[in-house]
């Protein structure tokens, strides 16, 4: 159970990591840290190929022994790369972290149709030069539970091996109408019912909920799904998803 927030984000995470707390660690789409967040362990992500020789020395910087792949790289809004690229800087660069006894979870595809087709195409470049991801990185938002959990197990049976763990780096309840978001018990009720969906998967690893962020940052996914208030505290959703 992990806080995707946002790199600029000044907030400190401890409120969300009181005794009992299920929530270990968090990310921030980049390899530097997040400021005031020690009580987690931090994950840094490759968001793309700028600066990735500079991966391996912020990887050591934060002590992690984890690292995140490229973000939805089949959009081009997003990292937009293909799986050539993607595939030639893995080898080049993530690879050799791979060796030294870093785990490293794949590109996170979108729920877009390509995401699965662009992922099962870079994966087969890595196989063939003898690398590999070490779990699989997914992203969904919608709305509905039913479209939440067909998504998962689809998408899961269509990558190469099923022994290896899904990280969903990226989900939430959504209608993306920024003005007239979902409403908060909507979103609240999806979040209990998919995470308590979500702790049942033998072969669900780690989950993030978009977001550890306050309600004003949310934009098009909508403020009810923020876990933090403007001030710094955590939202009714932010304790709910804590104290799961």
């Amino acid at each position: 159970m992990a806080l995707p927030s946002k790199r600029e984000n000044k907030c400190p995470v401890f409120p969300f990591t009181k005794p009992g707390s299920k929530i270990s660690w968090l990310y921030n789409w980049s390899p530097a840290p997040t400021p005031n967040s020690t009580s987690l362990s931090f994950i840094p992500m490759q968001w793309n190929h700028i600066d990735i020789d500079n991966l391996a020395s912020k990887t050591k910087t934060a002590n992690a022994n984890i690292i995140i792949g490229f973000n939805e790289p089949e959009l081009p809004d997003q990292s937009n790369m293909t799986p050539e690229l993607a595939a030639k800087e893995w080898l080049r660069c993530i690879e050799p972290l791979r060796k030294r006894g870093i785990r490293a979870g794949s590109p996170g595809i979108s729920s877009a149709p390509q995401g699965v087709v662009w992922l099962n195409a870079f994966l087969r470049l890595i196989h063939a030069q003898g690398s590999d991801v070490d779990f699989y990185c997914l992203h969904w938002y919608g709305e509905g539970l039913g479209g939440f959990y067909d998504y998962i197990w689809s998408t899961f049976h269509q990558l190469p091996s099923q022994n290896k763990k899904v990280w969903i780096t990226e989900f939430a309840a959504t209608n993306w109408n920024a003005e007239r978001p979902l409403g908060r018990e909507v979103v609240g009720e999806f979040l209990k019912a998919s995470v308590k969906y979500l702790d049942e998967l033998e072969w669900v690893e780690g989950y993030a909920w978009f977001g550890a962020m306050t309600q004003r940052d949310m934009g098009a996914v909508g403020r009810w799904a923020g876990l933090m208030e403007d001030g710094g505290g955590l939202t009714d959703l932010g304790r709910v998803y804590r104290d799961m």
